[in-house]
């Protein structure tokens, strides 16, 4: 039997109004899962690099000095680079500040490069080289209600590949990281009588309620080698208990752009306009 290693984090997320109290402005689940970025492509790509879009898994800190009001420093990095130095490794920006503002979406400018020297992107004509990833304009979605669970950013991508050094991307990343078979494990509310994730809703998706999701088996994803390795997730990596029968896991991920928020007037539930599906996220 094929081992699943899933990531799911239970009780963490804040469900209350998104304006009350003012949030700090901060970055997913520190020390507990990362995120899964999807890179979209911006522009059309030369035929001797990556085709199409990327994922990415990107460990993510904060430091604020103690008893400090300023802005906190974000650290983004990819969990299998062996880089040196290891800085290099890391993306690292500042939050704009201490406080997330009335839309709830906090700002980190510029971020320095960092790259990965383990990137396993798809449908790779020729071999890539150390990929180095540059963030900017990352807007990270930090209410109450949020904590940092999803961000977007314009990334420029050099894939250490001639002509293959400046390709634009905008970047989306969820956390927590939630393996699915389905759309349906992907709803957030908990059936208690249903298997854990990534066969049903045991303990659900851990994704905020009012953020529509839907579970995302892009072959992008289920075959890139480091994403999968990291997450457990992949072609035929769930087993059923049942019948020995093997599944592809994908992630539950957004199904809208940034902030991918439930339409005005949508009922929080398994019917209505905001339910789990593919929606208009280009994917």
């Amino acid at each position: 039997m094929r081992a699943l290693r899933l990531v799911i984090v239970v009780g963490f997320i804040a469900l209350g109004c998104p304006t009350l109290p003012e949030a700090p402005c901060q970055v997913g689940i520190p020390a507990v899962t990362p995120y899964l970025v999807q890179l979209r492509p911006l522009e059309s790509l030369p035929e001797q690099c990556p085709q199409g879009q990327q994922y990415q898994v990107l460990t993510a800190s904060m430091y604020r000095p103690p008893e400090s009001s300023g802005p906190a420093t974000v650290v983004f990095m990819p969990p299998l680079s062996t880089v040196e130095p290891p800085s290099a490794a890391q993306a690292l920006g500042r939050f704009e500040t201490f406080r997330a503002p009335a839309s709830g979406v906090c700002r980190v400018d510029t971020l320095t490069p960092a790259t990965d020297d383990a990137a396993t992107p798809t449908n790779a004509p020729v071999p890539v080289g150390a990929v180095t990833y540059s963030l900017s304009d990352m807007l990270v979605l930090s209410d109450t209600a949020h904590q940092g669970t999803q961000f977007q950013a314009n990334v420029v991508v050099d894939y250490g590949i001639p002509g293959c050094n400046s390709l634009k991307y905008v970047a989306q990343g969820v956390v927590p990281v939630t393996g699915c078979l389905n759309d349906s494990v992907c709803l957030p509310e908990v059936v208690a009588t249903e298997p854990w994730a990534p066969a049903g809703r045991g303990i659900g998706s851990g994704l905020p309620l009012d953020n529509r999701a839907f579970c995302n088996l892009d072959p992008a994803l289920l075959d890139n080698s480091e994403v999968t390795s990291l997450l457990g997730v992949g072609r035929e990596a769930y087993e059923d208990p049942n019948d020995g029968s093997l599944h592809d896991v994908g992630v539950c991920f957004y199904s809208e752009p940034f902030p991918s928020l439930c339409p005005s007037g949508s009922t929080l539930s398994t019917s209505g306009p905001c339910v789990v599906g593919p929606g208009s996220n280009p994917h």
